[in-house]
């Protein structure tokens, strides 16, 4: 049973009581290595164990909404996010995708800029914002690791920035199946070569169109076109397979 203290610094997060998972141990934690807890070794780890929570949320579901007070602190175990931006008339524009390991939250910040969703079911390991604070400040080797992860956001968001601002739509769908490649690459490290090309995507077209900027039928038109190149082939509904690696590669960085 969770402390109810735990549960009521958590009280920023939408209640889904039902869906409350019983505490992990870290040491079986699947991204353990990948995320900003691995500046932590396993004996000060345990500072981090003692203010978790585990919760799931369903596809669909908004954890945070834009403009939110909230004092959540997480770390993605498994599942995709999508970051998104509203303008005061109602246009909407994703800002931002988070999956394994990546951070959801401001740890300085109560309000949220932006509303986070679920694109598919989410299992996020929680901290009260505040507890966790406190543990950063005692252990400056886990500060210096959440600034590298925010330089390496930055990084890539300035590299979406370009993408989005001065590349085709050819180039801006290429860089998008890199970037899903990229970021499940370590699931598939051990699987046979042909099945380690094949991964899922969890975006609907839409919204893949949505954060690229172009329109559903352009963004149709160029999954149409790699296809018949014989880039990448669609063998079942959410799951696309690369057949061409380095030809991917060539069409995100065309040169003018």
């Amino acid at each position: 049973m969770f402390e109810s203290k735990v549960l009521a610094d958590l009280q920023g997060m939408p209640q889904l009581s039902p869906f409350l998972l019983p505490r992990a141990h870290c040491a079986d934690c699947p991204v353990r290595k990948s995320s900003v807890c691995c500046a932590l070794d396993d004996k000060h780890v345990t500072e981090l164990a003692d203010i978790m929570t585990h919760r799931h949320f369903a596809a669909g579901h908004a954890i945070v909404h834009q403009e939110d007070t909230s004092e959540l602190f997480a770390i993605v175990l498994e599942g995709t996010l999508k970051l998104s931006r509203v303008l005061e008339d109602g246009r909407q524009q994703i800002v931002g995708l988070l999956s394994a390991s990546d951070s959801l939250g401001n740890i300085f910040a109560r309000k949220s800029h932006d509303t986070a969703e679920c694109v598919t079911d989410v299992t996020l390991c929680c901290f009260p914002r505040k507890r966790f604070d406190a543990v950063l400040k005692r252990h400056p080797e886990l500060q210096h690791q959440l600034l590298l992860r925010a330089m390496e956001d930055l990084d890539e968001t300035r590299q979406w920035m370009l993408a989005l601002g001065q590349k085709s739509a050819e180039e801006k769908v290429a860089s998008f199946l890199l970037w899903l490649w990229d970021k499940q690459q370590y699931r598939v490290a051990t699987e046979q070569d042909r099945d380690a090309l094949i991964m899922t995507c969890p975006f609907k077209r839409r919204e893949i169109a949505e954060f690229l900027g172009l329109t559903l039928e352009t963004t149709s038109r160029q999954f149409s076109r790699f296809r018949t190149k014989h880039v990448i082939a669609l063998p079942s509904h959410g799951q696309i397979e690369i057949k061409n690696l380095d030809t991917l590669r060539r069409l995100a960085e065309q040169e003018r």
